[in-house]
C-alpha cells in the first residue's frame, strides 16, 4: 500500500488539475454545451460535486476489518477511470441537472471536498472497509479504494474538461 504522502500528493494535484480546468472556462463558457454535444463544463463539475459530496460521511461511517488487501480493487478502478474509450453512464443520483451553475461555489464545493479528503488520509487507518455505501460495480470499499476511486473518477472528468477546451 502507498504511504500517505504519496496519496495525499496524488489528491492535491488531481484537485490542483481539475481547478486549473475549470477556471480555464470563462462565464459565457462554463455552462455552454460543447459542439461535440455532452455535459457542459458546469455539468461536469456539478457530477464531481455531488459524487464528492459525502464521501466524508462514508469513509467515517462505519466500517468492518478488510478481509485481503486494502488495495485489492484499486488496479480495477483505474482501468475503468482512465479508459477514456469507455463511454460511461452516471446513476441517477450524481447525474446533474441541466441549468446554469455557478462557477466560484462549484470551485469552492470541489476544493472542500478535496481539502476534506487530504485531511481524512492523514487522519484515518484507509484499511478497513466502509459500510455507509455501497458503490455501484464495486460493492464495499476499503477507505483506501474510495480515496483512488475519487481521485481516478475525478481525473477522467478533469480530461474531459481539457478536451472541451481544445
Amino acid at each position: 500500500m502507498e504511504n500517505k504522502a504519496m496519496i495525499v500528493s496524488t489528491l492535491e494535484s488531481t484537485f490542483a488539475e481539475l481547478e486549473k480546468a475549470i477556471k480555464h472556462f470563462d462565464d459565457s463558457t462554463f455552462n455552454q454545451r460543447p459542439t461535440k454535444g455532452g455535459w457542459t463544463p458546469a455539468q461536469i463539475a456539478q457530477h464531481l460535486a455531488l459524487a464528492g459530496t459525502g464521501i466524508d460521511r462514508v469513509l467515517l461511517g462505519a466500517t468492518r476489518e478488510t478481509e485481503g488487501a486494502a488495495d485489492k480493487q484499486v488496479a480495477s478502478i483505474k482501468e475503468v477511470f482512465l479508459n477514456f474509450d469507455f463511454k460511461m453512464t452516471s446513476p441517477d443520483f450524481i447525474d446533474p441537472e441541466e441549468k446554469v451553475y455557478d462557477q466560484q461555489a462549484l470551485l469552492a464545493q470541489l476544493n472542500d471536498i478535496g481539502k476534506t479528503l487530504v485531511k481524512l488520509v492523514n487522519e484515518l487507518d484507509l484499511s478497513p472497509t466502509c459500510l455507509a455505501f455501497e458503490v455501484p460495480v464495486w460493492g464495499y470499499m476499503t477507505r483506501l479504494e474510495i480515496i483512488y476511486f475519487v481521485i481516478y473518477h475525478t481525473q477522467r472528468h478533469t480530461r474531459q474538461l481539457q478536451q472541451i477546451i481544445v
